[in-house]
């Protein structure tokens, strides 16, 4: 079985799947059990409940959260999300880990998906893409 050693405050001894030469930089993904890099982005719906959003509409319509992953996995493998539903309907979130990316940017992905996307993907109630915001925050764990 393959080991894993602990190092305090350097990660230089871990084995780092990833496109970075700065193993040591703050917020850097140290990658070591997927086979390519992968980057993590947050996704934030300044208007639309979410919350409304994580099944489908009774007309079978898919729901905004399924809408923007699949349209997401059209140009990069979804790893892992995290929907955080927010004190406020403005707070509303989905965060992704992606492999294989082929967005150079968050703003890359943003354009992207805005163009790709309606105006409105909510099943349930109104979703708008068209103030979406996608940022590249590394991986932050829900506290």
């Amino acid at each position: 079985m393959a080991g894993l050693t602990k190092v305090h405050g350097d990660s230089q001894v871990v084995v780092n799947v990833g496109d970075s030469l700065v193993q040591n930089a703050n917020s850097v993904i140290i990658n070591t059990g997927i086979a390519s890099p992968i980057d993590a982005y947050n996704i934030q719906f300044v208007a639309g409940n979410i919350a409304g959003e994580l099944r489908r509409g009774t007309n079978g319509t898919a729901g905004a959260v399924e809408t923007v992953l699949n349209a997401i996995s059209n140009n990069a493998t979804v790893v892992a999300y995290q929907v955080d539903l927010g004190a406020t309907v403005a707070n509303s979130q989905v965060s992704v880990v992606l492999e294989r990316s082929s967005w150079e940017s968050a703003l890359a992905m943003q354009t992207a998906l805005r163009a790709d996307l309606a105006a409105n993907i909510g099943a349930n109630g109104p979703m708008t893409t068209t103030t979406m915001d996608v940022r590249k925050v590394g991986i932050r764990l829900a506290s």
